[in-house]
């Protein structure tokens, strides 16, 4: 019985969206982002939070 993740790491993210880490950066920073969740300094990426601003974003055609 696998279980999915619900939060990547920021590697994890990169080769989940097929980005590199330097474009991952620059989506990440953003204040306003609702799917980056910070724990001390690490960074972790809510993936279902992503996929619907990802479905969002593609559907009305508009850049991240």
């Amino acid at each position: 019985m696998e279980c999915e993740k619900t939060l990547l790491s920021f590697e994890e993210f990169c080769n989940y969206v097929g980005i590199g880490k330097t474009k991952a950066r620059e989506l990440i920073s953003n204040p306003c982002c609702k799917y980056v969740v910070r724990i001390g300094r690490r960074v972790f990426i809510h993936k279902e939070l992503f996929d619907e601003e990802l479905k969002k974003n593609a559907k009305y055609g508009l850049t991240m």
